[in-house]
């Protein structure tokens, strides 16, 4: 293949993931459902393997309700609608489908009716890692006023939901900082939280079937710990409904990697070595707060850092400040690895067109789309 930049993605890896990670789960909780998160990765390979892998969709805007139904024929009652400001469109598909829709707010409730939805569920504010308070989500102490206004309006409460998140602003500095996964313990806490919750509902006559711990999970194996811990929580606050997850970048992360070539190679001022590459931050943007692993493809030999860079006019355009790779020559092909989870969804229209996307999956032939 000659093209450059190029995404290279593994679709029998992305289903192997969501596979151990649903028998992880089940194994401690059985009632265990799966909503792949659509944000994260929305090529339409990954969305038919998770279809086919028997997990619903959870969406967050008009376009990725459209692809869970037209393109991964996704039974809509299988699909959880989140985000902070759902459209009117959404809405509107969301309760002509049937589909599960998560109020951010009370208000929300009323234009949910509005269009239709009957199917609800509150998501809980739960605050950041960072010490932030979160600007997702109905307060905890709001929660049973939510569901008599929900009851008002003619809802059920289905389902709770939070969601740990796993990229904020540092509060000292303003920085954008990532920590994903989430620690086992937060993700209990979470579960203890919401059991408690639904224990309050039930109590008041809004019981509750399912509980929703949105994403922020590392992969199987490591996952283990995360759901011994919740399924505890949850034995503990006495609820015995269904368990509903969203993971994205536990199961897509390293499914895809992004080929790219070495266009210069320069010294710098300081003596320090320079890789001036055809891909940058505006195919890789999570480079500016967390740089990927870097390869050299059939390169050898003694290595040392390099700072690896990308096309653009912007000296922020930077892949890795200390990549250990070995000597490479104009031409050379590097692999950032494992960059599945929100770069192709959130690359810009800064620079070239998208690169091309290159396909391994076992059930077809390989294609490039």
């Amino acid at each position: 293949m000659n093209r450059s930049p190029v995404w290279v993605a593994d679709v029998e890896r992305f289903s192997a993931n969501l596979r151990a990670f649903v028998a992880t789960w089940r194994a401690h909780w059985p009632r265990t459902r799966v909503a792949y998160s659509y944000k994260t990765n929305r090529l339409v390979q990954f969305l038919h393997a998770a279809e086919l892998a028997g997990a619903g969709a959870e969406v967050a805007c008009e376009v990725e309700y459209e692809l869970a139904v037209a393109v991964a024929e996704t039974d809509q009652r299988n699909i959880v609608v989140d985000g902070p400001a759902k459209s009117d469109a959404l809405l509107a598909c969301a309760g002509a489908g049937g589909a599960l829709v998560l109020a951010d707010s009370i208000s929300e409730l009323d234009r949910a009716v509005a269009h239709g939805v009957r199917r609800i569920g509150l998501r809980v504010a739960i605050d950041s890692f960072s010490g932030a308070m979160t600007r997702f989500g109905i307060a905890p102490g709001e929660i049973e006023a939510a569901a008599r206004a929900a009851a008002g309006l003619g809802l059920t409460v289905e389902a709770l939901s939070t969601h740990l998140v796993s990229t904020d602003f540092d509060p000292a500095d303003g920085r954008v900082v990532v920590n994903w996964p989430r620690p086992p313990a937060e993700h209990a806490r979470a579960a203890t939280m919401l059991a408690g919750l639904a224990h309050v509902l039930r109590a008041s006559g809004h019981p509750v079937e399912t509980i929703d711990l949105g994403g922020g999970f590392p992969p199987a194996p490591a996952v283990a710990s995360h759901a011994r811990g919740v399924a505890a929580a949850l034995r503990a606050g006495g609820f015995d409904g269904t368990l509903l997850l969203e993971p994205g970048r536990a199961v897509v992360a390293d499914a895809v990697d992004l080929l790219f070539t070495v266009v210069a190679v320069k010294t710098l001022g300081d003596g320090s070595r320079c890789l001036v590459c055809d891909a940058g931050t505006n195919f890789l943007p999570g480079a500016l707060t967390a740089p990927p692993r870097i390869e050299a493809l059939g390169a050898s030999g003694p290595v040392s850092p390099a700072l690896v860079t990308g096309p653009l006019c912007l000296n922020v355009d930077v892949l890795h400040p200390r990549a250990e790779l070995p000597a490479v020559a104009p031409g050379a092909r590097l692999v950032a690895r494992s960059v599945g989870a929100y770069q192709q969804v959130a690359a810009t229209q800064f620079g070239e067109v998208p690169p091309a996307v290159a396909v391994r999956d076992p059930a077809a032939q390989p294609v490039s789309v």
